[in-house]
Formats: C-alpha cells, structure tokens, sequence
C-alpha cells in the first residue's frame, strides 16, 4: 500500500541514526551500519523494505548532496601547498590499483567498460576511516596524516574525473549512433560551461547575494544550484555527481562555504543521504551473489594490496622512508562513500553486474574494518621514523 512508504522511511531514518552511533562506537565510518542495516532490512534477512522508486529518488538526491558537500570540503589552495608530498602518493595509490581492479576484472569477464569501472571503484579512497584512528592516535596533524588526506582527496577527484569521461563515452555508445567526437564535444562542453559559469557567474553572484537582499536564503540558492548543475551534467550525458561536485568546488570559494556546508550537511545526512545507504543494502542480496568466495576474496586482497604497494611506492619516490611509507598505504586503503557510488550508478547503467555491487559492498566493509588494525600497529608497534628529505632541508 502507498501510506507504507512513510512507515518505512521512518524505519530507515531511525534505525540508520541507530546502527551509525554504534559505528562510531567502534571506530567504524556511519556508512557500515547504514549498508548493515539495509542488507537486514532487505530480502537478505528480513524482506521487511522494498527499495521502490520512492526511496531510490530520496537516495539519488542524498548523492548529490554528498558530493556537493565534497566539493565544499575541496580545499584548492591546500592541495597545492600540500601536493609535493601528496602528489606521488595519489598518483601512486591510482596507477596500481587501476590495473589491478581492470586486470582482475578482465580476465573474469572479457568487458572493456565493467574493467574500466572496476578500476575507478579500486582507486576510490574513502578517508573518514583513516581520519578518525589518526585522530585516536593523535597523528592526523604529522606529516604522514596530512599526506593521506590530500592525496585521498586527490584521488577521488581523479575517479569522478575518470567516471565522467567513462559515462560519457558510455552514453553515446549505448544511447545513440552519434559520432563519438559528438559525445566527446559535449564532454568539453560540460566543463566549458561549468568552470565558465562557476568563475564568471556563480562566485559573483554569491559574493552579491547582501546587495540582492538574498544571503538569508543562501541554502536554498545552494539547493538550487545543486540541481542545476546535475542537470547540466545529465544533459550532456555525465552523471550527475559530477555536476554536483563542481556545484560544491565553486560554492566553496565563497564566504557562504562554512554556513553552506554546515546546513547542506544537516539537510542531507538527516534524510537523503543515510537513505541512500540503506537503499543499497535494500538491493543487496546474499543468497544471490554467484561468485565464488576466491573471487571476492581476490577483489578485497587485490584493493586493498593495490593502495598499500601504489601509495608507498609514491611516497618512497617523495623521500619517505619505509615505516612512514607503509603507514601512507594503509591509510589509502579504505573504500567508502565514491566507491559505493560508482558501483551503484554503475549498475543503474548495465555498465557492470550485480556481482559486481556485491564484491565492492564487501570490500567496503573489509577495508574499513581492517585499516584501523593496520595503522595502529604501524604507528605503535613499528615506532617512529623520520622524514628523510624533510630532515635534510632542516640540515642545510
């Protein structure tokens, strides 16, 4: 019946809020209870919620505020005066997981576009993981803290850069006989209009909005932008992320950042957002997953190993040396929020399989909980090291 969508709603809101302090109670992201609780509701356990078109709507609309939000917390002028120590790491923590993620996937299924899926899902870095033992330990302001934070950063906007020009290309393959260079002029387009609009159009109007009598609205004017840049995104065949995230880059060089942020925060992870969440665990079946256990068990070691060797190797190259190097990959090991994106509008698209979902949401889940281990022993059992090029400059 109809009236059923409010009962469950208030089912997921309320038991999401739940399972997400009892997430952070063990140092866990909120994320991990939110895809528990709806792989419980759903016909895993319960079959007590079905993810209808109402609730997958709510859960769209938590996306783009998630990556508006992203966008927000975007902090340019600090990727550049972090990136000499950053730079290599991501570059490294994007290389060796891309083609291991492609490779991997490859070989079990001959298909270019899920390979190039698999290998965006293996460079996303969830840092809210990392973040919060750094925290515990007291290291998120040292050198190896800050280096894992940009260069996650760095990381995802090169996923959702990379997931652009994928799902570009994709829609002029599946959707339309257009000359590919059509889709790719679109493409261009996109950001012609996006980084235009945003420098010419949308910083000066915000930085206005006292004289236009409209800063007391300021969130909706945010709202509204939002929408009109997923929609951009989607007209031009991207997703809608993606015009979502550019929203939240240009918006966040304004002096409405920190009263956006705060609001558009609260506005989506009191609703939209833990729906979104929980709508994926919705559709994730555990009796249907056909792959076999080697399998996901080689999708989880191969993320996870992908990160730790790429990332290190990156921050050997900057002069780290190997204790602080490792400490570096294990912090770029956590999947969460993109990764989950990716895979799920992915899906949506037939761009990959339901085994594909599953793998990640695993993968997930293991990544997190792992990566606390990880980086306590290497800060509390391998002692402390020094910074090997820092030291020199310091010398001279």
């Amino acid at each position: 019946m109809e009236h059923k969508i409010f009962l469950d709603l208030a089912i997921i809101i309320f038991l999401s809020k739940v399972l997400g302090a009892i997430s952070r109670k063990f140092r866990q992201p909120p994320v991990i209870g939110m895809l528990l609780l709806g792989v419980v509701l759903g016909p895993t356990v319960l079959s007590l919620i079905k993810p209808d078109e109402i609730i997958l709507w709510i859960g769209k609309v938590g996306v783009l505020f998630l990556l508006f939000e992203a966008g927000l917390e975007t902090d340019i002028k600090q990727i550049k005066r972090d990136s000499k120590e950053a730079l290599a790491p991501a570059i490294g923590g994007i290389i060796l997981p891309y083609a291991l993620g492609f490779g991997f996937s490859y070989l079990l299924n001959p298909n270019i576009f899920q390979a190039l899926i698999v290998g965006i899902i293996f460079t996303a870095t969830s840092v809210s993981v990392s973040v919060m033992t750094l925290l515990d330990l007291g290291k998120l302001k040292k050198m190896e803290g800050r280096c894992i934070v940009n260069a996650a950063i760095i990381d995802d906007i090169v996923g959702i850069l990379l997931l652009t020009i994928i799902f570009g290309i994709t829609s002029n393959i599946e959707e339309s006989n257009a000359n590919l260079f059509i889709q790719l002029g679109k493409i261009v387009l996109f950001f012609v209009l996006t980084i235009g609009g945003g420098y010419f159009l949308l910083k000066p109007f915000f930085f206005n909005l006292k004289k236009l009598l409209l800063d007391n609205v300021v969130i909706s004017l945010a709202v509204a932008v939002v929408m009109l840049y997923a929609w951009l995104a989607e007209a031009t065949g991207l997703a809608a992320i993606t015009g979502a995230y550019f929203a939240g880059l240009f918006v966040g060089q304004t002096e409405y950042k920190h009263k956006i942020k705060e609001d558009i925060s609260l506005l989506g992870k009191s609703f939209f957002v833990d729906v979104f969440f929980v709508g994926i665990g919705l559709e994730f079946n555990l009796f249907d997953v056909k792959t076999e256990p080697l399998v996901l068990l080689g999708f989880t070691i191969l993320a996870i190993l992908g990160k730790i060797v790429g990332s290190g190797i990156g921050s050997k190259i900057n002069g780290f040396d190997t204790v602080r190097s490792l400490r570096i990959g294990f912090g770029m090991v956590p999947r969460g929020e993109v990764a989950l994106i990716v895979a799920n509008m992915a899906l949506a698209r037939n761009l990959i399989t339901a085994d594909i979902l599953s793998a990640t949401i695993i993968m997930v889940i293991l990544s997190a909980i792992f990566t606390p281990i990880m980086l306590k022993f290497s800060f509390i059992k391998l002692g402390r090291k020094g910074f090997k090029l820092q030291e020199e400059q310091q010398n001279k």
